[in-house]
């Protein structure tokens, strides 16, 4: 039997343990990066769990946001988003006769271009003005956007530093990972500034590019 009969086999099996496991999932294939819940692509069954044997003996831990997707992988590919009731996920990587390593967000993200500095130009992947810091670059949450809200996975992972004064910007910002699915014709860079969904505003200070997506790393802007 060759592999793609087999992962035929395999794809439809995962689809009837879906049936009777699983909960209506909206998939969408995004082809614009304005519009990353445009058009649905298909409507399915899909359960989440994360343990790649389905036990289901434990829901997914706080902090981390790794799962795998047990429905019909006939037609998947990475980058997709599953919105499934109240949760968001996007897959990360399909390999074949395995569950989809999906994504749980817990947040989306809109980009800008870049930081602003005190002649009010913007820049694009450079600092324009030197010693420049997060938090006063006087860009406003909604100005200059070239990205619709996109999914993604937003965690803490090194809080700030204890301050010595009550001087604004004397405590150091909290550090991000963030994850987030391929994007159509767009690729995060460092010093771009990320908005979340309730206003935060985050500037990029790398980003790791792989098959599974983009990894970021960012600091809150401080004002």
């Amino acid at each position: 039997m060759d592999q793609a009969t087999l992962q035929t086999k395999v794809a439809k099996g995962y689809g009837k343990a879906a049936v009777r496991l699983g909960a209506t999932t909206t998939q969408y294939r995004p082809t614009s990066v304005a519009t990353p819940l445009g058009t649905a692509h298909a409507t399915f069954l899909a359960a989440f769990n994360n343990d790649a044997g389905f036990s289901f003996k434990q829901p997914t831990p706080w902090g981390k946001p790794m799962v795998y997707g047990l429905f019909d992988t006939t037609d998947v590919a990475a980058g997709d988003l599953l919105v499934s009731g109240s949760d968001t996920y996007f897959v990360a990587r399909f390999e074949a006769y395995q569950p989809p390593l999906c994504v749980l967000c817990n947040n989306a993200l809109t980009f800008s271009p870049g930081t602003t500095g005190s002649n009010g130009s913007a820049s694009s992947g450079t600092c324009a003005v030197a010693g420049v810091q997060p938090g006063y670059s006087g860009i406003a949450a909604s100005e200059g956007a070239v990205t619709g809200a996109w999914p993604c996975s937003l965690l803490l992972r090194r809080i700030g530093q204890v301050p010595n004064s009550g001087i604004p910007g004397a405590q150091k910002p909290g550090d991000y990972e963030i994850l987030l699915p391929i994007m159509p014709d767009f690729q995060p860079e460092p010093y771009m500034t990320a908005v979340d969904r309730n206003g935060q505003i985050y500037t990029i200070e790398a980003v790791e590019i792989s098959q599974f997506g983009y990894k970021l790393w960012a600091v809150v802007q401080q004002f």
